[in-house]
C-alpha cells in the first residue's frame, strides 16, 4: 500500500509538472506570436513613415522575444537613421554607373560608367584614389584582379583594357573586338582575361600583354557572362543561344556537350568546389549541372517569369534566384525545395546575392530599392534601401558589414548592416526612448536617468561586441561621431572629402550634412555659389563701329 501511495503521489507530481511545463510553453508561444505581430506592425509603420511609433512597437516586440527577433535589425536601421542623415556615397561620375565591385580585401571599389570612365575608390572614405581611367565610350564593366593590383575594363569602344590599380597606367595593349566589349573578367590566378563582345564572340587573352590566347569563340546571340572554375582549368559561358558551354580557357575547345535550356541563359556559375554549375534562364528556371559532364543533376528552381541571376552560397547548400516576376527566392540546392517564402519587390528583381556567411540575402530591383533578408526565414533585415533609379546590383563587402548598391543614377551607396549577434536588453529601452525624442507626446515619459546611465556605460565600454560598438556610436557627440556605425570616418572628414571633389552635386550634399555646423557652411556657401554665377557675356564685336570724337 505504501508503494502504491508513493507511486500515486509521484504520478500526481509528474502531472503537475507536465501541466506547468505545457502552460509555460503555451505562454512562450503566445509571446513569440505577439512579438512577430508587433514586428510586422512596426515594419508597416516604418514603411508608411511613422518611424517613432515603429520604434515604440519594436521595443515591445524585443521585450516579448529578446533573441532571434528580426525586430533588432529594424531597430538598428531606425536608430541609425535618427542619428545621421548620411551614408557613404561615391560621388564623381557624371552619368549612369553600370557596374561596381570590391577588391578581394574590401579596401577598394571600382566603378564603370556611361561617362566614359572607370574609377577606383577608397572603400573607407569614398574618395577616388587615382584620376579616372579614361575611355572613348561607355564603360560596361570593371573588376579587380584577384590580388587587387590591376583592374580590367570592358568598353563600348570595342576594347577591353588592363590597368595598374595604383598608377592608372595601362598594362599591355588593348584587347580589341569588332563591336562593343560587354564583359571582362580575370582568371583565378590573374594571368588570363576572358571577354565578351556585342559581335557575339568571346575570347581569352594574356592579361599582361593583351595578346589573344585563343581563337574567337563564336555564337549567334549575346554572351551574357563568362565564369572560370575555381581552379581556373575550365570556364563556362552563358549565352542567348539558349545554351551554356564548358570550355578549356587555353584552347577554347568545348569539353562537354552544350548545357541547353529553353531560352536565353543569363548566368552560369561554378559552385565553390567546382563540382557543379548553376544556370539561370529566361525559360523561368534555374538548374544545376555536373561540371565534368554537363549533365543535369535534377533540381529545378521555378519562377513565374525570367530568372535574371542565380548564385550559390558559400558551401553550395543553397541557391538564391532573382526574377522578373518581382521576387527572389532561397532554395535547398539538393532538394530544389524553397527555404524562404518569395522575397517580394514591387518590380523585377535583377540581383540576389548571399552575404559572405550565407545568413543573409541582398536583392536589387527595378522598383528603385535594394533590400536585405534573412536567408532562412525570409524576414526583412533592413527597411527598403532607396535609390533615385532602378537598383541593378548589390554587393556585400568581404566582411559582410556593409552593402554596396548600384543604381542607374550616377552614385553608388554603401549601407551598414545590423549585427547578427543576439541584441542586448538595453536595445528595447533605447528604441523606446528614441521614439519619445522625435515626436512630442505628453503621455510618454522616458526614463531619463536610465538613459543617462546607459549612455555613460556604453561610452566607457571598450568591448568589441558589435552592439556595444553601435551603442558607443549612437551616444557619441555629433562632431566626432563617424558617419555610420561601422565607419571610422567623421562627418567633418567626410564633408572635407566632398569639398575636395568639388562638383555641384558633392557640394550640395556637403551643405545638406553641414546645416548644424555654421563654420563649415561659411566655407561651403561661396564654393557652391560659383555654380550659380551667370556665365560672362561674350565680348561684343567692334567691326564696323564708328569711332567717337573725344569730348
Amino acid at each position: 500500500m505504501k508503494y502504491l501511495a508513493a507511486l500515486c503521489v509521484a504520478l500526481a507530481a509528474a502531472a503537475l509538472i507536465f501541466a506547468f511545463s505545457e502552460k509555460k510553453q503555451g505562454e512562450a508561444h503566445e509571446r513569440a506570436n505577439q512579438a512577430q505581430a508587433d514586428f510586422r506592425q512596426a515594419m508597416t509603420l516604418a514603411e508608411e513613415g511613422s518611424k517613432p511609433e515603429a520604434l515604440r512597437v519594436l521595443a515591445e516586440s524585443l521585450r516579448l522575444q529578446p533573441g532571434a527577433n528580426p525586430a533588432a535589425a529594424i531597430a538598428f536601421a531606425l536608430l541609425t537613421e535618427s542619428r545621421t542623415n548620411s551614408s557613404l556615397i561615391l560621388r564623381g561620375h557624371t552619368d549612369a554607373i553600370l557596374y561596381a565591385a570590391f577588391s578581394a580585401d574590401g579596401t577598394k571599389i571600382v566603378t564603370a560608367s556611361k561617362d566614359h570612365t572607370a574609377r577606383i575608390w577608397d572603400a573607407r572614405t569614398g574618395l577616388m584614389l587615382i584620376p579616372p581611367l579614361q575611355h572613348d565610350d561607355d564603360v560596361n564593366m570593371a573588376e579587380f584582379s584577384p590580388d587587387g593590383t590591376r583592374v580590367v575594363t570592358a568598353c563600348e569602344d570595342c576594347a577591353a583594357r588592363v590597368w595598374d590599380a595604383k598608377t592608372g597606367q595601362q598594362i599591355g595593349v588593348p584587347m580589341r573586338a569588332t563591336d562593343g566589349m560587354t564583359f571582362a573578367r580575370f582568371s583565378p590566378d590573374g594571368k588570363l582575361v576572358a571577354t565578351a563582345s556585342d559581335d557575339s564572340t568571346a575570347r581569352i587573352w594574356n592579361a599582361q600583354t593583351g595578346q589573344p590566347i585563343t581563337p574567337l569563340i563564336k555564337y549567334h546571340d549575346n554572351i551574357f557572362s563568362i565564369n572560370f572554375s575555381p581552379d581556373g582549368t575550365r570556364m563556362v559561358t552563358a549565352t542567348g543561344d539558349a545554351r551554356a558551354d564548358i570550355l578549356d580557357p587555353q584552347t577554347a575547345k568545348r569539353q562537354t556537350d552544350p548545357i541547353k535550356q529553353g531560352n536565353n541563359v543569363f548566368t552560369a556559375v561554378y559552385s565553390p568546389d567546382g563540382a557543379t554549375i548553376l544556370t539561370a534562364s529566361a525559360d523561368r528556371t534555374a538548374r544545376i549541372w555536373d561540371a565534368k559532364t554537363g549533365h543535369a543533376l535534377g533540381p529545378v528552381f521555378q519562377h513565374g517569369f525570367w530568372i535574371c541571376s542565380a548564385l550559390y552560397n558559400g558551401d553550395a547548400s543553397r541557391v538564391a534566384t532573382a526574377s522578373w516576376d518581382h521576387t527572389a527566392r532561397v532554395w535547398d540546392a539538393h532538394t530544389g525545395q524553397p527555404i524562404t517564402p518569395p522575397l517580394q519587390h514591387g518590380d523585377a528583381v535583377f540581383t540576389a546575392i548571399f552575404s559572405p556567411d550565407g545568413a543573409r540575402v541582398a536583392t536589387a530591383s527595378r522598383d528603385h530599392t535594394a533590400r536585405v533578408w534573412d536567408a532562412t526565414s525570409g524576414e526583412p533585415v533592413t527597411l527598403p534601401l532607396p535609390a533615385q533609379d532602378d537598383s541593378t546590383m548589390a554587393f556585400f563587402n568581404p566582411s559582410g558589414s556593409s552593402l554596396l548598391v548600384i543604381s542607374r543614377d550616377n552614385v553608388v551607396r554603401s549601407w551598414d548592416m545590423p549585427p547578427r549577434e543576439a541584441p542586448p536588453a538595453w536595445l528595447a529601452d533605447l528604441a523606446e526612448f528614441a521614439s519619445t525624442q522625435v515626436r512630442y507626446d505628453r503621455s510618454l515619459k522616458p526614463d531619463l536617468d536610465k538613459m543617462k546611465e546607459l549612455r555613460q556605460s556604453l561610452l566607457a565600454s571598450t568591448s568589441d561586441d558589435p552592439w556595444e560598438q553601435f551603442g558607443r556610436w549612437y551616444f557619441s557627440e555629433g562632431d566626432v561621431r563617424p558617419i555610420s556605425p561601422w565607419s571610422t570616418l567623421s562627418l567633418k572628414e567626410y564633408v572635407d572629402g566632398l569639398i575636395a571633389v568639388g562638383d555641384k552635386d558633392s557640394l550640395d550634399y556637403a551643405i545638406s550634412l553641414s546645416r548644424d555646423h555654421p563654420a563649415w557652411m561659411v566655407q561651403l556657401v561661396p564654393l557652391r555659389a560659383k555654380f550659380d554665377a551667370p556665365a560672362p557675356a561674350p565680348p561684343q564685336s567692334t567691326k564696323g563701329a564708328r569711332s567717337q570724337p573725344p569730348d
